[in-house]
C-alpha cells in the first residue's frame, strides 16, 4: 500500500489490493463449486476485506506493506509444476534417508528376533509373528485403509476452503470417533482372541502352538487404538509436508522391541528364567514400542500449530466426504483380509515355520519398496491432492505419469537384484539352519517378481484417493483378491510353499491393469507409453547390474566359499558384490542421462559435484 493512502476511507483502497482481493474471492468461490461475479462478492467476504484493509492502513504509517495484500497474493500464487516437482523430489529423498535409518533399526529388530527365537524356538517365532501382525491387520480392516486414503485429500480440501482452524476441528472430530471405535475393537479382540488367531492359522500343522499365539495376541490387542492415533497424526503432518516425525517414529519402536528380544535372550541363556517364562518380556515389549511410536510424533503437531482435542460432531460435512472416499477402501481391506489369512494358512499348512519364513522374506522384499517407492508415493499423494483441489488437471496428469515412471524405473532393478542376492540377504539375518535359510531365500526370490507391481499398486491407490474415486481401486482389488485366494487354495497342496509368494504377482498384476484402465477413463490420456518406455529401460539397466552382481558372487563363492549361514560372510558378499551391482544398474543410467530414480539421481549428483570440487 502507498504511504499517502493511510488516511483514506474504506472505499479508497489501492486498485492493486482491490484486484488481489476480488480475484482471491472469485477463486475461492470457484473452488467451492459456484460461479461468483466481481459485482456479487458476499457481504462476509467484503466485511473481512474492509476490516483487514483498515488494519493495513494503520500499519502503513511505518511504511509496511499490507498484510492482507501479502496474504492474498500468496494465496493467489500457484506453485509451478517445476517447483512442485523439485519439492516433491527433495521431500522424497529426505524421507528415503529417514526410511533407511528406520529400516536399519528394523533389520536389527528382525535379527534380534531371528537370533532370540531360532532353532528349536522357530515355531515360537511363528506364533509371535502371527500375533504381532494381527493388531495392525484388524486396524486396517476396520478403519486404517479408509483413513490412509481419505483423510489427506479431505483435510486439504477443508483447509483450502474453510481454513486451518476448521481442518484441525475436522481432524479432532475424526480422532475422537476413531478412539471410540478402536477402543471397542480392542476389547472385543481381547475377548475373542482365539477365533481371531484361528483365521490366520486354520489348517496349520500340528507343530504350531495355537494357544501361545492367542496368549501373545491378548497382550497386543490394545495396539489397535495406538495405530488409529498414529494414522491421524501422520496424516496431518503429511498434509503439512512434514514427513520427518512419522518416518522417524518407527525407529524408536524398533529400538524398544530390539531391547525386549535382547533381554529375553539374555535372561534365557543366563538361566534366570525358562524360555516359556521369559516370554512375558516379549509380550510387554511389543506394545511399548507402539506407544513410543505415537508419542514421538506429537511435538511435531505443536510446531505446526495444530491442536487436536476430544470432540464429536457427527454432523460435520467433512465426515460424509471421508466416508464417501473411505468406504470403497474398506471394501479393499475386507478383500485383503481373507487373502492374507489364506496365504498365512497355506504357508503354515506346508510347514510350521511357514509364517516365520514369510515374515523374514518380507523384511527384504519391502526394503526397497519402503526406502524408495513409499517416499515417492507419499509425497506425490500430497501434490496430486493439491492439484485436484485446485482443478489443475493437466498438471495432475503429468504428475501422475511422472510418479509412475519414477516408481517403475526404481523398482525393476531392485526386483532383479533381490533375486540374485536372496541367499546373501537371508544369511545377513542370521539364526537360520541350512534348510530354513534355503527355503527363505527361495521364497524371497519368487516374491521379488511382484515387487514393481506391488509398488505401482500402492501408488495407484493414492492416485484414486486423490481423485476421490476409490471405487475404481476397490473393484480392482476385489477381482484380484478372489483370483489370489483360488490360486493359493488350489495350487499350494499340489506345488507347495512357493505358490504363496507367486500368487502375489498375479494379484498385483490384476490390480494394476484394472486400475489403470479405470483411471484413464476418468482423467484421460496421461502418457502411459512413456511409463512403458521407462520400464523397458529399467529392465535393461537392471539386467546389466544383476549380471555384474551374479558374476561377482560366483567369483567370491569360488575363492572364499559359499555364503552358508555366516552373517559376516553375508555382509562381505553384500558389500563387495551388491554395491558394484547397484552402481552399474543405477549409475550407468544416470551417466547416460536415462535415469528416473530420484533417490539415486540425487546421490550421484552430489557425488559428482563433490568430485568436481575436489
Amino acid at each position: 500500500m502507498r504511504p499517502n493512502a493511510a488516511y483514506g476511507n474504506a472505499t479508497s483502497s489501492s486498485p492493486g489490493e482491490t484486484a488481489v482481493f476480488l480475484a482471491a474471492a472469485q477463486r475461492g468461490s470457484i473452488e467451492r463449486g459456484r460461479e461468483t461475479s466481481l459485482s456479487t462478492t458476499s457481504p462476509d467476504e467484503t466485511a473481512v476485506y474492509l476490516t483487514a484493509a483498515k488494519r493495513s492502513r494503520l500499519s502503513s504509517n511505518s511504511h509496511a506493506e499490507s498484510p492482507l495484500k501479502d496474504e492474498l497474493e500468496e494465496c493467489l500464487r500457484e506453485e509451478t509444476e517445476e517447483e512442485v516437482e523439485r519439492l516433491a523430489a527433495r521431500k522424497a529423498n529426505s524421507t528415503s534417508i529417514l526410511v533407511i535409518l528406520s529400516r536399519i533399526t528394523g533389520f536389527g529388530r528382525t535379527m534380534a528376533q531371528a537370533n532370540a527365537l531360532s532353532g528349536a524356538l522357530m515355531s515360537v517365532a511363528s506364533c509371535y509373528t502371527v500375533a504381532a501382525g494381527m493388531p495392525n491387520m484388524l486396524y486396517e480392516l476396520v478403519m486404517g485403509g479408509m483413513l490412509v486414503t481419505s483423510f489427506l485429500p479431505v483435510y486439504l480440501s477443508v483447509r483450502n476452503n474453510r481454513g486451518r482452524e476448521a481442518s484441525a476441528e475436522y481432524a479432532s472430530n475424526l480422532l475422537t470417533i476413531l478412539l471410540v471405535i478402536m477402543g471397542v475393537l480392542s476389547v472385543l479382540s481381547f475377548i475373542f482372541a482365539g477365533p481371531i488367531i484361528w483365521t490366520q492359522s486354520a489348517g496349520a500343522s500340528a507343530d504350531f502352538d495355537f494357544d501361545l499365539a492367542v496368549w501373545f495376541f491378548r497382550f497386543f490387542a490394545f495396539e489397535v487404538i495406538l495405530y488409529g492415533v498414529s494414522s491421524v497424526v501422520s496424516g496431518v503432518l503429511n498434509a503439512e509436508r512434514d514427513y520427518f516425525a512419522s518416518n522417524a517414529a518407527p525407529m524408536v519402536n524398533n529400538i524398544i522391541t530390539i531391547a525386549s528380544f535382547m533381554l529375553y535372550s539374555l535372561v534365557v541363556k543366563g538361566g534366570l528364567l525358562a524360555w516359556d517364562q521369559a516370554l512375558i518380556i516379549l509380550a510387554v515389549g511389543n506394545p511399548l514400542g507402539v506407544v513410543s511410536q505415537v508419542l514421538i510424533q506429537l511435538p511435531a503437531l505443536r510446531r505446526h500449530g495444530v491442536r487436536l482435542r476430544l470432540k464429536i460432531d457427527l454432523h460435520d460435512p467433512a465426515l460424509r466426504e471421508t466416508l464417501a472416499i473411505g468406504l470403497p477402501t474398506l471394501i479393499v481391506t475386507f478383500a485383503s483380509y481373507p487373502t492374507n489369512a489364506v496365504q498365512s494358512s497355506c504357508a503354515l499348512q506346508v510347514t510350521s515355520s511357514g509364517a516365520a519364513i514369510a515374515y523374514y522374506s518380507r523384511v527384504w522384499y519391502v526394503l526397497p519398496f519402503s526406502i524408495l517407492a513409499i517416499p515417492i508415493s507419499v509425497t506425490m499423494f500430497t501434490e496430486l491432492s493439491n492439484y485436484r483441489v485446485a482443478e489443475r488437471m493437466d498438471a495432475y496428469r503429468r504428475a501422475l505419469s511422472s510418479g509412475m515412471r519414477k516408481i517403475i524405473f526404481t523398482m525393476i532393478p531392485c526386483a532383479l537384484l533381490l533375486i540374485v542376492f536372496a541367499p546373501v540377504l537371508v544369511a545377513l539375518l542370521g539364526g537360520f539352519d541350512a534348510e530354513d535359510a534355503a527355503m527363505t531365500a527361495t521364497y524371497l526370490q519368487v516374491q521379488a517378481v511382484a515387487l514393481p507391481l506391488y509398488a505401482l499398486s500402492t501408488y495407484l491407490q493414492k492416485v484414486c484417493s486423490s481423485l476421490m474415486k476409490m471405487k475404481i481401486y476397490a473393484f480392482a482389488a476385489c477381482v484380484a483378491a478372489a483370483t489370489q485366494v483360488v490360486f493359493c487354495i488350489v495350487l499350494t497342496p499340489v506345488y507347495g510353499l512357493y505358490v504363496v509368494p507367486l500368487s502375489s504377482t498375479f494379484h498385483f498384476l490384476a490390480v494394476d491393469a484394472v486400475t489403470l484402465l479405470s483411471i484413464r477413463r476418468e482423467v484421460g490420456s496421461f502418457g502411459f507409453s512413456s511409463v512403458m518406455l521407462s520400464g523397458a529401460r529399467a529392465l535393461v539397466f537392471g539386467l546389466l547390474g544383476s549380471a555384474v552382481g551374479a558374476g561377482l558372487l560366483m567369483l567370491l563363492t569360488t575363492v572364499v566359499g559359499p555364503v552358508g549361514g555366516s552373517m559376516l560372510r553375508g555382509l562381505v558378499y553384500a558389500a563387495f558384490a551388491g554395491l558394484p551391482a547397484l552402481l552399474v544398474a543405477y549409475g550407468s543410467a544416470y551417466a547416460l542421462g536415462r535415469s528416473e530414480a530420484p533417490f539415486f539421481d540425487a546421490l550421484f549428483s552430489r557425488v559428482s559435484r563433490a568430485l568436481h570440487r575436489g
